[in-house]
């Protein structure tokens, strides 16, 4: 099972740990763990895109070491105002209207 798969459990066992009443520490972690899920997730996705081939490489091991959190999050905001960088947008299709 991958990493983010591995996050992804490990956030939904603490999601539902109480079922009345969550205390904020298993809420909390929960939101972590999802929150490193999808971190992960995006990294493998777009390592597996830049470095084709099965398995692990040294190469798409050096990749994935060259995200970073802040850098990850600006690009998130920016694609999600709709205002992404000028170089993704050039290289994205125009949006079907």
């Amino acid at each position: 099972m991958s990493l983010h798969a591995n996050l992804l459990e490990q956030a939904e066992y603490f999601a539902g740990k109480e079922q009345r009443r969550p205390a904020q520490v298993s809420l909390r972690r929960s939101i972590s763990a999802s929150y490193y899920a999808l971190f992960h997730c995006l990294v493998a996705d777009v390592t597996q895109t830049l470095v084709s081939g099965q398995g692990s490489t040294p190469l798409r091991q050096t990749i994935a070491r060259a995200f970073h959190h802040k850098d990850m999050r600006s690009m998130s905001r920016s694609l999600a105002g709709g205002t992404p960088p000028d170089k993704i947008a050039a290289a994205s299709p125009p949006p079907a209207h």
